[in-house]
């Protein structure tokens, strides 16, 4: 993936864990979708939004390219969500 900014809205899936990450193992497979980035934080966070729409945790691009797979690429632009609304539920399967 190199360290090109993942947009918002793109759907990722955790595909394995490790030592490091062991309260992740019962959720291998779960998709999350990326949310909007935080104006204070930059792009260096990630926010991962769960399949109900709720920002459940992030992590940086390190994590994401070592964990996750990308399953769709969105073509959001507004990368803080200025003018766009919450993130709603997540449809089962794409």
């Amino acid at each position: 993936m190199g360290h090109n900014v993942i947009p918002p809205r793109s759907i990722v899936e955790l595909v394995k864990t490790d030592r490091k990450t062991p309260r992740w193992t019962d959720k291998v497979g779960r998709r999350y979708r990326i949310g909007y980035y935080n104006p204070k934080q930059g792009l260096e966070d990630i926010w991962l939004v769960d399949d109900t729409g709720d920002y459940c945790e992030t992590i940086d691009v390190e994590y994401l390219e070592k964990y996750f797979k990308v399953i769709k690429l969105s073509r959001e632009r507004d990368y803080f969500g200025k003018s766009r609304p919450r993130l709603g539920k997540l449809r089962k399967r794409l």
